[in-house]
């Protein structure tokens, strides 16, 4: 007889309960085929090895099945257990690799361990050059280049948008509701804006520049203190 191997790496045997075993077990035999010629045999220490023995004559029938729901054409049942075992891994942040004799057969996708960024929904203002104002709908895309270069997203209704286009290419203030993501190396960057107000900003000194900004490109912040000291408006 031949093994076949579900190698989970983040999952040590102790972690799996009963209820956790069963549902990879019953994900396998499915992805795998069900039928008598497959049988489960044990879970190996260290990271959980989940090990099954298949006949000599049905092992290149499991494999080539395994392999082509791998790549999107295999039986409805068989890739649906695919994405279900893919699922698992997810919940439990574990990567799977599934061997056969020692060989590796195929490599679920991989989980990210990354942690996701810090996202603040609030509002606030931020300055720059207005290139773009467009679209068909009644969300209207509107663009501005901030002050290092670069792209500031924002978006509003057909009135706004306007009001705006005669302000094309001319450094403007715009305030309203943002989406805000935490930088890995601190500060804060907008991912889009709802505009709900602007300004055209007149031609001023460096100096009378410099004091109206409280923050860095072209974000303005008011006086409600957010987590690791940058600075939110209190508005909405």
């Amino acid at each position: 007889m031949k093994t076949l191997t579900l190698h989970l790496d983040g999952i040590k045997p102790a972690d799996l309960s009963m209820k956790r075993l069963a549902d990879y077990l019953c994900e396998l035999a499915e992805l795998y085929g069900k039928g008598g010629r497959l049988h489960f045999e044990s879970v190996t220490k260290g990271s959980a090895k989940l090990n099954a023995r298949v006949d000599d004559d049905h092992h290149a029938k499991v494999l080539l099945r395994v392999r082509e729901v791998a790549n999107g054409v295999g039986p409805k049942g068989a890739t649906k257990a695919y994405r279900r075992l893919a699922d698992l891994m997810q919940e439990d942040q574990a990567s799977g690799v599934l061997q056969s004799e020692g060989a590796q057969i195929i490599q679920f996708p991989r989980v990210s361990r990354e942690q996701k960024p810090m996202v603040l929904f609030k509002a606030g203002s931020v300055q720059g050059r207005l290139y773009t104002i467009g679209g068909k709908d009644d969300s209207v895309p509107v663009r501005l280049e901030g002050a290092n270069g670069e792209t500031l997203y924002c978006e509003t209704d057909i009135d706004t948008a306007a009001q705006l286009a005669p302000l094309l290419f001319k450094q403007v203030r715009i305030h309203g509701k943002g989406e805000w993501e935490r930088r890995q190396a601190g500060g804060w960057r907008l991912k889009k804006m709802q505009i709900s107000s602007y300004e055209l900003l007149e031609k001023a000194s460096l100096k009378t520049a410099i004091e109206r900004m409280r923050g860095v490109d072209g974000i303005l912040w008011d006086s409600l203190e957010a987590p690791h000291g940058s600075i939110l408006d209190q508005r909405g």
